[in-house]
């Protein structure tokens, strides 16, 4: 009788420890995430001026297209997130990264709004499939005692998704127009991330006597309904808005002001790289940044950064917002990964992940008519800063308070250990 061949993701339950084989699935995600990233969020605010200015829509008609992405992204987030504690993850994550190029085809076709709005609904359902809330469910399952390093390996590389993508896209848009640049970055999505999610696993799960799907559907429940929950979401929410109308709005804003487009994508690729800093510091200084210190000092520095670019547009200012307010999203990102794990049991992380998604996403995808609407207002660019700067005050208080509130009862993982 043959001997059974051991699969690396069995390893990791009968040793009891991390798999070496889930650093391999690490480094796998990271790179595609970091692509997807850069094609499917980058990309939108570097063509928005081109597309304005041949199509002859509003800007706010335009970035209403990016709203209706983030929308439903948001929705779909949730069932992606279930479907990804439940089944294998490579039929998703790779149906979603050759839905997205397709769809970023499609995009550089566009001639009407309707059209618009269509091909970016499609692409909000590519986004739920391939961005950071369906990566982290992935990388979570394969680690008990490193997710951190590894939430934090995969988030550092996808720091660099502006810095490679809005200069690239820039730079392409410059010397072939917007259309052909699209078309150009849909091809290098579709090449690099199409085959390597088809490479991804997860360990097979081994739920202990008393977790069956009843019992794990009550802790589901118990966990999103608890206070510390909502309070959690709302901060992520108001953290989430400030960052997309940054995202989407920065570029238009230096371009008003008279700043050439590489100083503006310059600036925008700054942005994305300083979170590298902020995205360590969880790591490195988990000791001085942990609990109620890691909201305060996650939006705190967002509302630094917007305050100083509200007071002042010279160079020098913008570039220190960029890295500021970079390293704030930095702290962010891996913010919204762990805190799920950290803060409640470890077995209903996709739902309660999937759900504060959906409520940053949805704050995402109000966020880009939002700002532009409000910078519409009188003080334009000005109030639009003032406005994120309060929000994001509000969102380290709140997010604060939801360190300080009960905890919600940990329970056991999937192995029968507990993490800690």
């Amino acid at each position: 009788m043959r001997k059974a061949i051991q699969r690396p993701e069995d390893e990791m339950y009968e040793r009891g420890r991390d798999s070496r084989h889930g650093w391999l699935i690490v480094g796998v995600l990271a790179v595609s995430v970091t692509v997807s990233y850069g094609v499917l969020t980058y990309s939108f605010g570097v063509v928005l001026i081109p597309m304005e200015r041949e199509l002859g829509f509003s800007r706010l008609e335009l970035t209403g297209a990016f709203s209706v992405a983030l929308g439903v992204w948001a929705i779909a987030g949730v069932p992606a997130g279930i479907a990804l504690d439940t089944y294998s993850p490579r039929i998703l994550l790779a149906s979603g990264a050759a839905l997205g190029a397709l769809l970023v085809v499609a995009w550089s076709q566009v001639e009407t709004l309707v059209q618009l709005y269509l091909v970016f609904a499609g692409i909000g359902l590519a986004m739920a499939a391939v961005l950071y809330n369906s990566v982290f469910v992935v990388a979570t399952r394969w680690f008990q005692r490193r997710q951190r390093e590894a939430i934090t390996a995969i988030s550092f590389a996808g720091a660099f998704a502006s810095l490679i993508f809005a200069p690239l896209a820039g730079k392409l848009t410059v010397e072939f127009g917007w259309r052909t640049a699209l078309i150009i970055l849909a091809a290098v999505l579709a090449v690099v991330t199409v085959p390597l999610n088809c490479v991804v696993s997860v360990p097979k799960s081994r739920r202990p006597a008393g977790h069956g799907p009843k019992t794990i559907g009550s802790r589901r429940f118990l966990a999103v309904r608890s206070g510390r929950f909502w309070w959690m979401a709302l901060a992520f929410a108001l953290g989430s808005f400030c960052w997309s109308a940054v995202v989407v709005q920065l570029v238009p804003l230096l371009l008003d002001e008279g700043r050439s487009i590489e100083f503006a994508t310059l600036a925008l690729g700054i942005l994305g790289v300083s979170q590298l800093p902020g995205r360590l510091s969880f790591a490195l200084l988990a000791s001085i940044i942990s609990d109620a210190r890691l909201p305060l000092a996650t939006f705190g520095l967002a509302f630094v950064g917007l305050t100083l670019l509200a007071l002042d547009r010279s160079e020098l200012s913008v570039l220190s917002f960029a890295v500021l307010f970079g390293m704030s999203a930095g702290l962010l990102t891996v913010l919204s990964a762990s805190a799920p794990a950290e803060l409640f049991p470890r077995d209903v992380y996709g739902t309660v992940s999937g759900m504060l998604y959906a409520c940053s996403n949805a704050a995402r995808a109000v966020a880009p008519f939002a700002s532009a609407a409000i910078a519409l207002l009188n003080g334009k660019y000005t109030t639009l800063l003032a406005t994120l700067a309060v929000l994001s005050a509000l969102a380290a208080a709140v997010g604060a308070s939801a360190f300080k509130r009960p905890i919600v009862t940990e329970s056991v993982g999937t192995t029968g250990r507990r993490d800690d």
